[in-house]
């Protein structure tokens, strides 16, 4: 069985879980330290002896993670295995378009930038790591064709219904100055919907992070976004972020939106597979 580490930000959980779910169902080992570290364990310790034991290091890169110091010391851990083995042991997961660490610009990425290339680029991820994969599945179109006759779920319902959200418009009622002494205003961007929690939970993530020294703050009241700015910043800094930002948070609330769908397909696999079980006990029974 080969094992993996996948190194990444915490704000890059929704990804990095349909990730690892669709490792494991090809039989990898996958090891995150959200869910294997313990309340009172050491880090450090936990971490450097989890790379040291699994066979790969999946590097998941974003702008979160570029900036994250403690992805960088797993990046100087997985390094220094890859050197001692003298073998390949990081293999770089490009989930936003960013400049690549030096040290990393030389090895092919997987190229996950957008939910089209999933399926043409989860393959490779399983060759890298000595996995045959005979014939390919669309592991996104499956779920939706799934052939078996079960009623549309919750998820499948908002997927079907969720429409890339955009921003269309400055309002300009709502739109005020908190602070009278201060030049920076709440301005609040319409939306082309309101956007659904976990979409909200999304975005916060992608906003969370400066990416440059204008950052501004930014955050979901109904159907807007607020930024917290001067109003001469916005056309020149901060509108083209913040479409990056709604259009990064569309792509990832689709990713999470299928990893419910598969594993509300895989519980109604199961509960159907038990009334059949129960169905021919029944029908063995002899009673008289």
């Amino acid at each position: 069985m080969s094992s993996i580490f996948l190194s990444h930000s915490s704000k890059d959980k929704f990804f990095v879980r349909e990730l690892a779910e669709h490792l494991k169902e090809y039989g990898v080992k996958v090891w995150l330290d959200e869910a294997e570290i313990k309340i009172g364990e050491s880090l450090t310790e936990k971490v450097g002896r989890a790379i040291d034991e699994t066979d790969y290091v999946g590097v998941v890169l974003s702008k979160n993670s570029i900036n994250s110091e403690w992805v960088q010391k797993e990046l100087q851990v997985a390094m220094q295995k890859e050197l001692s083995e003298k073998k390949v042991v990081i293999l770089p997961m490009l989930l936003e378009h960013v400049e690549m660490p030096p040290f990393l610009r030389d090895k092919l990425y997987a190229d996950f930038t957008s939910p089209e290339r999933y399926n043409s680029t989860f393959p490779k991820i399983l060759s890298a790591m000595g996995i045959s994969v005979k014939e390919s599945k669309p592991i996104v179109e499956e779920i939706i064709k799934n052939e078996l006759e079960i009623e549309m779920t919750a998820n499948e319902k908002c997927l079907s219904d969720f429409e890339d959200i955009r921003i269309i418009g400055l309002d300009e009622s709502k739109t005020y100055k908190p602070n009278p002494e201060k030049l920076l205003y709440d301005i609040y961007l319409n939306l082309s919907m309101r956007p659904p929690m976990d979409w909200r939970d999304i975005f916060m993530a992608e906003r969370s992070f400066p990416r440059h020294t204008m950052w501004r703050k930014a955050w979901i009241e109904g159907d807007c976004i607020v930024i917290y700015c001067v109003p001469e910043e916005l056309e020149k800094y901060h509108l083209n972020d913040l479409k990056q930002d709604v259009a990064n948070s569309n792509a990832k609330y689709r990713k999470y939106l299928y990893e419910m769908i598969r594993k509300e397909k895989e519980e109604q696999i199961k509960r159907n597979q038990e009334k059949d079980n129960l169905r021919d006990l029944k029908n063995r029974l002899k009673f008289e």
